[in-house]
């Protein structure tokens, strides 16, 4: 069987022989930022219009209300989740001085006030992840991905979840998430007061619209997959403020198929065995072929900054591999 070949752009011997397109990068993150305002303000409407069926101008006005008090509160520091969830440990400049010289870069290109502290989780799964806000910003990369990938490509990781910090990604998806859980829990109850009411109503004659009814029941879903929209939507506007901050894309653009063809991918697996085509609604992430296509976009005539070959054990650091909650937690969240 003849094996695929990948875009053109990630044959060429040099990063130096290419362009980086910046025009077309500029178009491509405004497109993504306009398209998450109008995911945002669908979820923001969909609940006010959720809240207003169920109580009225006043359940619109608690809707808001609760919308304006989730912009006032800020993500919390990410080093937390990241030890007593999958039990990392933090990484300090001392064991890594390379990785941490190119995560300084990063942070100065991104204009970050602080410098994201590191953190390694011992997992042989290929993952990376941003914790905390512009204030208080984390990154924790798995033993796997810093053994399993060449320094090019750990930079074009490191540079996408730098991307993720920088866009403030952590604070849009919370609100995104708190609007659709608000949204989520109004239709319920509205679901339940019509199946408890609807006797009395309809003996009464006030029956609401089907398309209130209709509205009620469907709300949660779609609030849901606006979400998960809106998180492929920021997945795109990171790789492009990676490509921004390396100069790159080819490097990021082979990271996400070296991935890919080590971890490979479970929902296109599963939509390619069923047919399904609409579960990639389901997904948080676009599929890898369309990440990479979006990359093929832009190419680079700068040197990429160079990530160091990294041991996955630091200067015989040893890593703990946590309690058991941990390691299910590992297993089945990374």
């Amino acid at each position: 069987m003849r094996r695929r070949s990948g875009p053109a752009f990630l044959t060429a011997t040099s990063p130096t022989a290419l362009w980086l397109d910046r025009a077309a990068l500029r178009r491509h993150q405004w497109e993504n930022r306009l398209q998450s305002i109008l995911l945002l303000a669908g979820l923001g409407l969909l609940a006010a219009v959720t809240g207003s069926l169920l109580a009225g101008p006043d359940g619109m006005l608690l809707a808001a209300g609760a919308a304006l008090l989730l912009l006032l509160l800020e993500p919390g520091a990410g080093d937390p989740a990241f030890r007593y969830v999958f039990g990392a440990v933090p990484l300090h400049p001392a064991q890594a001085p390379e990785l941490y010289a190119l995560t300084r870069e990063l942070a100065r290109r991104a204009g970050l006030s602080r410098l994201p502290m590191l953190h390694l989780i011992p997992s042989r799964q290929l993952q990376a992840m941003a914790g905390g806000g512009r204030d208080r910003p984390a990154i924790a990369l798995t033993t796997g991905l810093l053994a399993a990938l060449p320094p090019r490509e750990v930079a074009g990781v490191l540079a996408h979840e730098m991307a993720h910090l920088r866009h403030g990604d952590l604070w849009v998806m919370r609100l995104a998430a708190a609007a659709a859980a608000l949204t989520r829990g109004m239709g319920l109850l509205g679901s339940i007061l019509l199946l408890l009411w609807l006797p009395i109503l309809m003996a009464a004659g006030a029956v609401p619209s089907p398309l209130a009814i209709l509205l009620l029941v469907v709300a949660p879903t779609v609030g849901d997959l606006l979400t998960l929209s809106l998180s492929r939507r920021r997945e795109f506007l990171a790789d492009a403020g990676a490509v921004e901050l390396t100069g790159d894309p080819a490097g990021l653009a082979a990271a996400l198929l070296r991935l890919e063809r080590l971890q490979g991918d479970d929902w296109e697996r599963l939509a390619t065995r069923s047919g399904a085509w609409w579960l990639r609604w389901l997904r948080t992430h676009p599929t890898i072929r369309e990440r990479v296509a979006r990359l093929a976009g832009t190419v680079t005539s700068v040197p990429p900054v160079q990530a160091p070959r990294l041991d996955p054990v630091m200067h015989g650091m040893v890593i703990p591999q946590g309690h058991a909650g941990q390691r299910l937690a590992r297993r089945w969240m990374l």
